[in-house]
């Protein structure tokens, strides 16, 4: 495209109308906008305006010094008329000042040069016969053989197995489903009366309109006169304890003293106490001293009336709600009566409790008067841990099961921690003629 030169081809055509101007934007719209056409538009757009400046000036110059003027009047009309032309002419440069700068911030369109045609020889010559041997392949390397080799070993990543979900829901501890009622009385047959009770209570409990738990599965009477009965797995017993009024009305036919919700307890032993003090009292002197203890029963003494006779203290079972331990309770005393009374911990044994030390029964570990071990392999005086065996291979101990196996209870040919003892079974059996429970002896470590 041939070079524009303003001055040649615009300026002979300039008039006092914007014609040349427009003409001029025409030509700028309608050009091709490419790196060069911009280069081109930047280099004259300032020439042109300093020269269309220059050209009016020249004009308006000339004008006033041929022009004749008839009056003032055409004096003031002409000048307004020059002042609009310049205003006009101001207006277009800036429009075109505005249209260069929209054109310059558009992108560039990318041409793509035109493939080289290549000429295909019109003949080829024929190649030469080659003369030279093929090459032997080469001798595979140690490292790519082994790699063909299939693999003797697989990686196997063991998986955790998936829980499986079962249909029923873990259930609560038996412990905390627990609804406990204490009887004046023993019934003549304990099975057949909480059967009864059973049914009177879930009786109660479906008919009644504002109970929305489900019935209780499990009732039983206790040697100790406590009627216990047992909530859903899926439920505490605690959920039960609003209706407790409405399960004793519904056990009207039993002699109920007290009800009340099962929660776990601690037990101690408060040693100290004045025997003539009254377990009411010492009830009342705890929960009056410290506050923050909740008694669950009424403390009772650890020994017969007979054997406190002549004696001004001895020992009650105190029993706390909650799980603790003489640790986090946090003191060695209780202080009652004007005094200090230490605490011990309570350990429940019976008839059937096994030494470890001297392995007969009726008393725990703790209490062995004995001065030696006996071994409850072979019924020697040594420690069960320390039991030899003549055989190599066993791990002797408790786990020995080669001869002589002595039991220093009944001296039959079996281990003194064996349930099937005679000797626990004559125990046993006579628990159960006698239909108690074995006895809730205590003792203070």
């Amino acid at each position: 495209m041939p070079a524009f030169d303003a001055e040649k081809d615009y300026a002979p055509k300039w008039d006092h109308d914007t014609d040349t101007l427009a003409s001029f934007l025409t030509w700028k719209s309608a050009s091709h906008h490419n790196q060069q056409t911009k280069r081109l538009i930047d280099a004259i757009l300032v020439p042109m305006c300093q020269f269309v400046r220059e050209e009016l000036k020249q004009q308006l110059a000339n004008q006033s010094t041929t022009v004749r003027i008839p009056g003032l009047q055409d004096i003031k009309n002409r000048e307004e008329e020059t002042q609009q032309q310049i205003r006009t002419l101001t207006n277009t440069v800036n429009e075109l000042t505005k249209q260069v700068a929209t054109l310059s911030a558009r992108p560039t369109p990318i041409t793509r040069a035109a493939p080289v045609a290549t000429l295909a020889p019109t003949q080829q010559s024929p190649k030469p016969p080659t003369t030279k041997k093929p090459t032997p392949p080469t001798a595979p390397t140690y490292a790519q053989v082994v790699e063909k080799q299939p693999k003797e070993f697989t990686e196997v990543r063991s998986k955790k197995k998936a829980k499986k979900e079962t249909i029923l829901p873990k259930p609560y501890p038996t412990a905390d489903r627990l609804i406990i009622f204490s009887l004046t009385t023993a019934p003549n047959d304990r099975k057949e009366a909480a059967n009864r009770a059973l049914q009177l209570v879930n009786k109660a409990i479906t008919n009644h309109a504002d109970i929305e738990h489900p019935p209780l599965i499990l009732a039983n009477i206790t040697a100790t006169n406590n009627l216990v009965l047992t909530v859903a797995p899926q439920y505490l017993s605690t959920t039960y304890e609003p209706y407790l009024a409405i399960l004793e009305d519904a056990l009207h036919e039993f002699p109920i003293a007290l009800s009340r919700i099962s929660q776990r307890w601690t037990r101690f032993i408060v040693n100290s106490i004045p025997t003539t003090a009254t377990p009411e009292a010492v009830r009342t002197e705890i929960e009056t001293n410290y506050p923050a203890l909740r008694m669950g029963q009424t403390p009772r003494w650890l020994t017969s009336p007979e054997r406190r006779q002549g004696k001004k203290a001895s020992s009650m079972i105190i029993t706390f709600i909650g799980e603790m331990t003489k640790k986090s309770l946090g003191a060695t005393s209780l202080a009652m009566f004007n005094r200090e009374c230490t605490i011990t911990e309570y350990i429940m044994f019976g008839p059937t409790t096994q030494c470890n030390k001297c392995q007969t029964f009726g008393h725990p570990t703790q209490r062995c008067t004995a001065s030696n071990y006996t071994c409850a392999v072979c019924a020697q005086p040594h420690p069960m841990k320390n039991h030899p065996c003549a055989i190599a291979s066993c791990k002797a101990g408790h786990s020995c099961n080669h001869p002589p196996i002595r039991c220093s209870n009944c001296h039959q040919p079996h281990k003194a921690s064996d349930r099937n003892c005679p000797t626990l079974a004559k125990i046993t059996l006579g628990m159960r003629r006698d239909n108690a429970a074995p006895t809730d002896t205590v003792m203070a470590v």
